[in-house]
């Protein structure tokens, strides 16, 4: 009698520990399984129209999950003149102030509409938020639609790393279409230099929904041009954008 009391004892301990151990498994599991919000950016402006030739501050305030982000890995402004395009565009690193606040101060050139990204990083998610706004009383009397914009392509070359000669190097490029990333798309880049023979394409690979990357070995020491050419053939769908890159020892 005593052995059938201790055999059921023993089956209910090793029962409840089986239970248990499946029950921190499945936490576990749901945990790893979650995934993180991708991160929200308001941009504001002092009012508008914004002064031309004079300091004006821009603000990005960063969440995620309804909550302030302090610590975005980076918050950069890319800002150029709607005329112009954005191969004329401005790269401006902003300051947390608090409460997942971002600023800049920036000084508009000339009276016009310009278009504004906010560039946010917070761990491994990238969101690019444009905006279009305008400077001068004579961009504001002829108006203008913030959304207008929304149907440009944005596309943003990481060069916030360091790059060295002779070390393989990834080229990481995310590209936005009305807000959303731009998948399934064909990318290449397009690699120059006065170092160099002549040009080298590398195909890049998405890793994540519009975030496209490819490796490189930079020869040498100096500047480089990167030509980011995307495409959807079936939907008539080709662009590029050059930015610039240093390397070096």
């Amino acid at each position: 009698m005593k052995k059938v009391l201790l055999s059921i004892i023993l089956l209910l301990v090793i029962s409840a520990c089986s239970s248990n151990n499946n029950e921190q498994d499945s936490t576990a599991a749901e945990e790893n399984n979650k995934v993180a919000e991708i991160p929200e950016v308001q941009v504001n402006f002092e009012h508008e129209p914004l002064p031309a030739n004079d300091d004006t501050t821009i603000q990005a305030i960063v969440t995620q999950g309804g909550e302030p982000v302090p610590d975005a890995e980076y918050v950069e402004f890319e800002i150029w003149h709607s005329e112009e395009g954005q191969d004329s565009s401005d790269t401006i690193k902003a300051k947390h102030t608090e409460d997942g606040v971002y600023t800049i101060d920036y000084s508009f050139e000339k009276e016009g509409t310009y278009q504004v990204i906010a560039h946010t990083q917070v761990g491994d998610l990238h969101t690019m938020p444009q905006n279009e706004v305008a400077v001068g009383q004579q961009a504001e009397a002829s108006g203008h639609d913030h959304g207008d914009s929304s149907g440009k392509f944005m596309v943003h070359l990481m060069s916030e790393q360091i790059f060295k000669a002779g070390e393989t190097s990834t080229l990481t490029a995310h590209i936005n279409h009305m807000e959303e990333p731009f998948s399934e798309a064909l990318v290449r880049y397009e690699i120059s230099s006065d170092l160099m023979e002549k040009h080298t394409y590398i195909d890049a690979v998405e890793e994540e929904p519009g975030e496209y990357t490819a490796n490189y070995t930079f020869p040498e020491t100096g500047s480089y041009t990167i030509n980011i050419h995307y495409e959807k053939p079936a939907e008539e769908i080709h662009g590029h954008q050059k930015e610039t890159l240093e390397v070096v020892e």
